[in-house]
């Protein structure tokens, strides 16, 4: 039988679907569903939070612009008081933290543990009314014209559609967007490789001092946000092919195991392995307008002021425009997170975060949840 042959099992009618289930996508959901649209939020792995906990990215950026103001609230918010309720933080004590380890930044920002938070962030979802459909990806958006009518899913039911009002691409590499024939740009990516490990040295400390937020250590085998550790003589790779993601998770698997090697193998343990590649950029929509990150402008349909989580950001102060998440020839697609239309650049590093990928899928949500249940067009939403 072709594959063109199966016909797909038609699953429901959802006025707002989501794709993807990291923090913009979970934004996206419980804001919609807030907002009185029946939601559904579809996650291609078993854990929601992304980055941030299959990731192992546990550091919540600052909501704040390093200067004692605070620039982003709502979702966002609720999301790092929820990252660090049930297990160690390091939010300072001015910011509701519990004081038990040191915050060196002394901003709204905070370390985490990524498996205890992906655990909360259930509940968080289903609280809102949203409905959860997991280990389900989302192939490819069923198109009229311009106008999305759903979403295809291959999971262990087989080959299914969803039908929306609204479609919300939360998926970091806006696969819906670019397969419905939003323009798109590609990212490039230095290698990144991240887990969480200990050895005896970090033992003998917490038995000393207690502090769970220290014990779990990052262990990198990659470059930082500048290229610095990128491998010598290694392309840059986009993400945006299977033989790219194959590349840069073995490369990354194989420097790790390379340093595992030189250590001795009763000193140490590495506590877990990122479930998913830890790209920054894999690939952003043309929007109907830019978010560049720059330091005072301001939109008619902003959406919300956001800082910076760069030492050279202190102080600044951006608007992040709702025309950069949505493109206007398609009238019920939106993107939300580090898809969003901000040129690579300052505008790219600051959107993709965990505070402003909230903050756009919280926006995306709302507007989603007009769209569907009254007919508010993108442009008059904000």
């Amino acid at each position: 039988m072709n594959f063109s042959d199966i016909e797909p099992i038609y699953s429901g009618k959802y006025d707002v679907i989501v794709v993807g289930g990291g923090i913009a996508g979970i934004s996206a959901a419980v804001s919609a569903a807030r907002n009185g649209a029946k939601t559904l939020l579809i996650e291609k792995g078993m854990n929601l939070g992304g980055l941030a906990t299959s990731g192992l990215i546990s550091w919540y950026e600052p909501l704040c612009d390093g200067e004692g103001k605070q620039m982003v609230y709502g979702i966002s918010e609720e999301l790092i008081k929820l990252a660090a309720k049930y297990c160690f933080d390091n939010l300072p004590v001015k910011w509701g933290g519990s004081g038990k380890s040191k915050n060196h930044k002394d901003r709204y920002c905070t370390r985490f543990s990524p498996t205890v938070f992906s655990l909360a962030l259930d509940e968080y979802v289903l609280e809102s009314g949203a409905k959860i459909r997991f280990d389900s990806r989302a192939t490819y958006p069923v198109m009229e014209g311009n106008v999305c009518k759903g979403v295809i899913v291959e999971s262990a039911s087989g080959r299914e559609f969803f039908e929306s009002k609204c479609v919300i691409d939360a998926s970091g590499d806006a696969c819906i967007m670019h397969r419905s024939g939003v323009p798109t740009v590609d990212g490039e990516n230095y290698m990144t490789y991240i887990t969480h490990m200990y050895n005896l040295d970090d033992a003998k400390k917490l038995a000393e001092t207690g502090n769970t937020c220290d014990f779990r250590r990052w262990e990198g085998k990659g470059s930082d946000m500048e290229g610095n550790g990128h491998p010598e003589g290694m392309k840059m790779l986009k993400g945006v092919t299977g033989d790219d993601v194959t590349e840069y998770i073995l490369i990354g698997k194989k420097r790790m195991f390379d340093y595992v090697k030189t250590l001795d193998k009763n000193s140490f343990d590495i506590m877990t392995l990122p479930t998913m590649p830890q790209f920054r950029t894999i690939r952003r929509i043309i929007g109907k307008c830019d978010f560049n990150a720059i330091d005072g402008e301001t939109f008619a349909d902003s959406i919300g002021s956001c800082g910076d989580f760069r030492p050279k950001g202190i102080g600044k102060h951006y608007q992040i425009p709702f025309g950069a998440l949505y493109n206007e020839a398609f009238p019920n697609l939106l993107a939300a997170g580090r898809i969003i239309s901000a040129p690579k650049g300052d505008g790219w590093e600051v959107s993709r975060v965990i505070p402003n990928c909230a903050l756009t899928g919280e926006a995306a949500g709302k507007a989603a949840a007009k769209l569907a249940l009254n007919g508010t067009p993108f442009g008059e939403c904000y």
